[in-house]
């Protein structure tokens, strides 16, 4: 078939710009001297494609935040291996977290040490602020307020309530002075009170391979490239008690976890394993504490997510499920992804007591105590580029690619070209065609079909191999059995077949 608007009047033009396809219907002739398109080979690669390693150098934080709230969740019950619980029942309690954590490098290198404290005042009135999660694949996802188009007002702020829906809350306005912070007395009324401190006073640590002592706030920093617990190794932390109100004095043990070791070393993870279709294998050293994966994944348009899975530590392996790494970032393609792996152990004591009061927050009389270590292995890989995919261990611009059009492993016909993920040329407009004529153009091409005047005019159209032949077809034709005709044309090439019969209509 000729893809080309007819008239009765202008034959001479149609000469000089027609295009001669395979025929699709009615067993006309193929003409071997078609036009073709330049080459698409060029067009929208600015950037190379990258193959096979993804052992790119990790950036940014890798580990999360090991210096923040290393447990998901200190509001509830402190699990993974406690080893020292005096049998107080969990009634209502203040809790304090002590952390002590070492991350490295999968591909080696040294180890970075973090350690840090914090004291909850009651656990059951708030202050601890859990996440707000959806579950995906058994792995959680952190979610983000989202308070509608239009947002919230010049004097709030989008927050979760206690039940995690998105809603406008108030900005605490109150114009407080130096060692006051701005609070609610009373909902929708901003007041200002003294700021106060709820702590366990200093902090020191017996028996760690650095030398470690904290004072309120507890900030940490260290020149020893070492981790602050040794392991399977018991230490002692001492704290002098809160000054004002927090913990009364305490002594406490606690032995250090193992140290992750993945097997085999995340570095060497295959390019498809990360970022294939199938879940991601990881694999370590097995042991006997609390394992947590994390994946920090981000995709081409920069979008970012991160997912935390729960490992069985004796099993030494978990698979992270895709469909949770992808919705991590609305189900976009992931072009770069942090993994890392942690093993925690958690020393947990039930029989610390507190003092001092707090402005408008419950100070319960019971303390409990965690202490958390940690360590950590990490890695991150840099993926493919926006409108690659890997294709056989290596990043491929589907896009442009014609032994890889729109997806691995489609190839252009022929010689049809790739052009923004989708094959342009004589072999995919006649397929295309071909389709059309059954599904979306079904009715225009019956409407010719059952009309003999324009079933004989495009056998005889089709047929043909030059312009001679061409004009004689038009010879006596009327234009009621052009425009039946010129239906079909329509159909195909301004609505079912616009891309893949680019510049072959006219």
């Amino acid at each position: 078939m000729i893809y080309k608007h007819l008239s009765l009047s202008s034959a001479a033009l149609v000469a000089a710009s027609l295009f001669t396809l395979p025929a699709c219907k009615d067993g006309g002739s193929a003409d071997t001297d078609t036009a073709t398109e330049g080459s698409a080979t060029d067009a929208g690669t600015d950037s190379t494609p990258t193959s096979g390693s993804p052992t790119g150098n990790p950036t940014g934080d890798p580990t999360g935040d090991p210096t923040g709230d290393p447990t998901g969740d200190p509001t509830g019950d402190p699990t993974g291996d406690p080893t020292t619980d005096t049998g107080v029942d969990d009634g209502p309690h203040a809790l304090g977290t002590i952390f002590l954590g070492e991350s490295h490098p999968a591909a080696g290198g040294v180890t970075a040490p973090a350690v840090s404290a914090f004291f909850i005042p009651d656990v059951d009135g708030g202050g601890a602020g859990g996440a707000c999660t959806k579950t995906v694949a058994g792995c959680q996802i952190n979610l983000l307020p989202d308070c509608g188009g239009g947002g919230c007002n010049p004097d709030e702020y989008c927050g979760f309530n206690d039940s995690c829906k998105s809603v406008c809350q108030p900005i605490c306005d109150a114009q407080c002075g130096d060692g006051e912070v701005c609070y609610f007395p009373s909902p929708g009324n901003a007041g200002c009170k003294k700021l106060e401190s709820f702590d366990a006073g200093a902090l020191t640590f017996l028996g760690t391979p650095i030398p470690i002592t904290l004072f309120p706030p507890y900030g940490f920093m260290s020149d020893d490239n070492a981790s602050p617990f040794a392991p399977g190794a018991s230490a002692k932390v001492q704290a002098s008690g809160a000054s004002n109100a927090g913990f009364e004095k305490f002594e406490k043990e606690f032995t250090g976890t193992d140290f992750i070791q993945t097997s085999p070393k995340l570095d060497t993870l295959g390019f498809s394993a990360v970022f294939g279709n199938g879940p991601l294998p990881v694999k370590w050293t097995p042991g006997s504490g609390s394992v947590t994966i994390t994946a920090s994944v981000t995709s081409p348009n920069f979008t970012t997510g991160t997912i935390t899975c729960k490992a069985d530590d004796a099993s030494g392996k978990f698979d992270v499920p895709r469909e949770a790494l992808k919705a991590a970032i609305d189900g976009e393609d992931i072009s770069a992804l942090t993994l890392s792996v942690q093993r925690q152990r958690t020393d947990l004591y039930k029989d610390l007591t507190t003092k001092g009061q707090l402005t408008g927050i419950t100070v319960q009389p019971i303390g409990f105590l965690q202490i958390i270590t940690s360590s950590t292995e990490y890695h991150a890989f840099q993926g493919c580029d926006f409108g690659e995919a890997v294709c056989n261990e290596q990043c491929v611009d589907v896009q442009y690619d014609n032994a890889n059009c729109g997806g691995c492993n489609k190839a252009c016909v022929g010689d049809d070209t790739c052009e923004e993920g989708a094959c342009i040329g004589a072999n995919a407009c006649n397929a295309c065609a071909a389709d059309a004529e059954l599904g979306v153009c079904k009715g225009a091409n019956d409407a010719c079909a059952a009309d003999p005047a324009c079933k004989a005019f495009e056998k005889c159209f089709t047929a043909c191999g030059t312009q001679a032949c061409q004009d004689a077809c038009l010879e006596g034709v009327t234009q009621e059995t052009i425009d039946l005709y010129n239906a079909q044309i329509s159909c195909i090439c301004d609505n079912a077949c616009t891309t893949e019969c680019s510049g072959l209509c006219g």
